[in-house]
């Protein structure tokens, strides 16, 4: 597993950063030999504070430093265009300014799970590949699912602790209805549908549940039958995000009690093609349905 990073604070402003990484190292310069360019026009800076614009993780940048290292760089008109557009929106997350009352009311354990950078991306997204192989997807889940599923898990939470953290998952879904998603695409191994989780009503509950979302355009939904056998997705869950007013997609790959970020390509690339092989593999639309309902009647 290659090194997780924070979540960034801006993605506006690490693919700024990206672009500008990959415009001076076009021209084979240093990150030295930039700061003393820079120096010369009487612009005060240091390797410190250009390496952390590079890696988006400067709160600000400043139109005029960015314009200044375009023209160090030689960038061409399109170039210029396509950084400073991205400078001028504003896409730091409102949870960053002001975090929600939920998220406060239980930051003690949203804090360890590290998980805060994920629901402040999630709304965000466009396109969201989430791949589950134990339980059913948690913007899927029915209340009364997730409450099982999140006290079997975490035997070491309190009630009033499993509690909080079903509000958070409930209020995810409502914040995705609203927020920029086009599609969800949910891949669920068959197994995942078999396990109990509650009693059966939960768990017929729950298959309604997917059932109805499945009609839904904004769900995409794919069972993975058992017959595909071993695969590498079996390694663990895992979400891929797509953005708007960013090129890059990232990655979040859960462990038991928390979840960690990958935005470089050569981490994300492979549960990319992880995904895409799946999701061709898996049933369609028409098939997970028929499954589903032959499941249900059997309940």
């Amino acid at each position: 597993m290659p090194d997780a990073k924070d979540s960034p604070w801006s993605l506006t402003l690490t693919e700024v950063g990206s672009r500008l990484e990959e415009l001076r190292e076009r021209q084979d310069l240093t990150q030295s030999a930039v700061v003393e360019r820079l120096h010369v026009r009487g612009i005060k800076t240091n390797i410190s504070t250009l390496s952390r614009i590079e890696g988006g993780k400067r709160r600000v940048v400043s139109r005029e430093f960015v314009e200044a290292l375009l023209d160090c760089y030689g960038a061409d008109a399109d170039e210029r265009r396509d950084v400073l557009g991205l400078l001028s929106v504003d896409t730091t997350p409102a949870g960053r300014r002001r975090r929600p009352a939920l998220w406060r009311r239980h930051a003690a354990l949203l804090g360890p799970m590290q998980f805060e950078g994920y629901l402040n991306l999630e709304p965000r997204a466009y396109l969201l590949r989430n791949y589950q192989p134990q339980i059913i997807q948690g913007l899927l889940q029915t209340r009364e699912y997730a409450h099982h599923a999140i006290a079997s898990m975490r035997p070491d939470l309190k009630p009033a602790e499993v509690r909080g953290l079903v509000d958070v998952r409930m209020d995810r879904q409502r914040k995705i209805a609203d927020g920029a998603l086009q599609e969800f695409q949910a891949l669920i191994e068959q197994g995942a549908l078999c396990r109990q989780v509650g009693d059966p009503q939960v768990m017929r509950g729950q298959l309604e549940r997917l059932l109805l979302a499945s009609e839904d355009p904004q769900f995409s939904i794919r069972v993975l039958p058992d017959s595909i056998g071993c695969h590498p997705g079996l390694a663990g869950p895992f979400v891929l995000m797509s953005f708007h007013e960013t090129t890059r997609d990232v990655l979040w790959v859960e462990t038991m009690n928390r979840s960690v970020y990958f935005d470089q390509t050569q981490d994300v690339e492979p549960y990319a093609e992880v995904f895409t092989d799946l999701w061709g593999r898996a049933l369609d639309l028409a098939d997970t349905r028929v499954l589903l309902k032959e499941m249900i009647k059997e309940l």
